[in-house]
């Protein structure tokens, strides 16, 4: 489905426009603005796949108006939807993808949203080939461990297992990539009940099937043996771990060009480390990448506060909430956020929240420094009767 975002400093116009595409369908109506310097807003807080844009508007006209949008993000598809025949050639000069003359019709806006998602399907087929021809396969971490073959038809996607066991072990080596254990630390953690000729004989099973599966993937991985010891190498192989650890690491910088590297990464982390397979041997990396993992999230969310981005930095610490709502001090940035937009009462709804989470699922209350927080932000620091209800509404810890 299209995301859309309609201009026109006339409100009948937008009013019409809208009626037409829902008609149409697939497109999401996400903004309607009569001035474009608040699309111009509208599209660095959210991702718009399409602009509806009037061209003959006061102040900043929609020629103007698509070159700034198309410097904010060339994917963008603008439609010029206008009374004026004579912008033509202007609008495709910037690669406008239609020109609509007013009044239009359902019927010709149809031809414009077919050919919108022709170019789309089109896009995503080139890319996808591209992929095919670069990629072969990568390890998913975060959520279920997934080894993801995309070279040999022979292996599915992604690739099967005879046994837990044997999927257990090659998390278990992509786990420690890169570096040599010893054989009886692995039968300890893989296989801890079993006898030690029985798990050298499960080990040395599910070794040899690991070993074909990766002579599926030509010199990306290599599985060794040395000194007792075995060592995945993974050359050349995609994994959402090490990308994850080389943002987090603490080495790159939030800047205007690496945000969205930040936005990439910080989308890898669906769930907790390999959350869903309950492996024991997985505690203490799964505790360090969700500490990493906030702290990420603080990172991103400060950079967008200093850039007056208060719409993304909420987002960030509403991601960080979903993996653990019970943080602290997350609440009381998010707190902050709204009172920096001036947004009463989303910040009294998430005090409130919070408040019961917290009575309900820990049988305790705020903090003293949340409450604090809400009542100077909320009532302001004189307003000595409004801290007392804050704390009836939870009394704080």
């Amino acid at each position: 489905m299209l995301r859309a975002i309609l201009v026109d400093d006339e409100q009948p116009s937008l009013d019409l426009l809208e009626r037409l595409l829902i008609t149409i369908g697939n497109i999401e109506i996400v903004g309607m603005f009569t001035k474009p310097d608040e699309a111009i807003n509208k599209l660095l807080q959210e991702r718009i796949n399409v602009v509806f844009l009037d061209i003959e508007m006061p102040g900043l006209n929609g020629i103007e108006a698509a070159e700034h949008i198309m410097a904010i993000d060339p994917g963008i598809d603008v439609v010029f939807v206008t009374a004026c025949h004579h912008y033509a050639v202007e609008a495709f000069e910037l690669d406008a993808i239609d020109y609509v003359l007013k009044p239009t019709t359902a019927e010709r806006l149809s031809k414009t949203i077919a050919r919108i998602m022709a170019k789309q399907s089109a896009g995503k087929q080139e890319k996808f080939k591209k992929e095919r021809q670069t990629r072969k396969s990568r390890f998913i971490c975060f959520g279920r461990f997934e080894w993801i073959s995309d070279a040999n038809a022979e292996l599915t996607f992604p690739v099967k297992w005879r046994t837990s066991k044997e999927r257990e072990l090659m998390a278990y080596l992509v786990h420690h990539r890169n570096t040599f254990v010893m054989k009886e630390k692995i039968l300890e953690d893989i296989w801890p009940n079993a006898n030690l000729e029985q798990g050298t004989t499960f080990l040395h099973t599910c070794i040899y099937r690991i070993r074909k599966k990766i002579a599926s993937f030509g010199d990306n991985y290599k599985l060794e043996f040395h000194n007792n010891c075995y060592r995945l190498e993974t050359r050349g192989g995609e994994c959402d771990v090490a990308e994850f650890e080389r943002v987090t690491s603490g080495e790159m910088v939030n800047t205007p060009d690496s945000i969205g590297e930040f936005e990439k990464i910080a989308d890898l982390y669906k769930s907790n480390y390999m959350e869903e397979d309950g492996f024991d041997w997985t505690q203490q990396a799964k505790e360090k990448y969700k500490s990493d993992y906030f702290e990420l999230m603080r990172r991103m969310a400060d950079y967008y506060l200093s850039v007056q981005n208060h719409r993304a930095a909420e987002h960030c610490l509403r991601s960080a909430l979903l993996q653990n709502p019970f943080l602290d001090d997350i609440n009381e940035r998010l707190l902050r956020i709204y009172a920096k937009m001036g947004d009463r009462l989303s910040m009294q709804q998430h005090y409130e929240r919070f408040t019961k989470l917290l009575q309900e699922e820990l049988e305790t209350t705020p903090l003293k420094s949340t409450v604090q927080l809400f009542t100077e932000l909320y009532y302001g620091d004189d307003n000595h009767d409004e801290i007392s209800i804050a704390k009836s509404m939870g009394s704080a810890r």
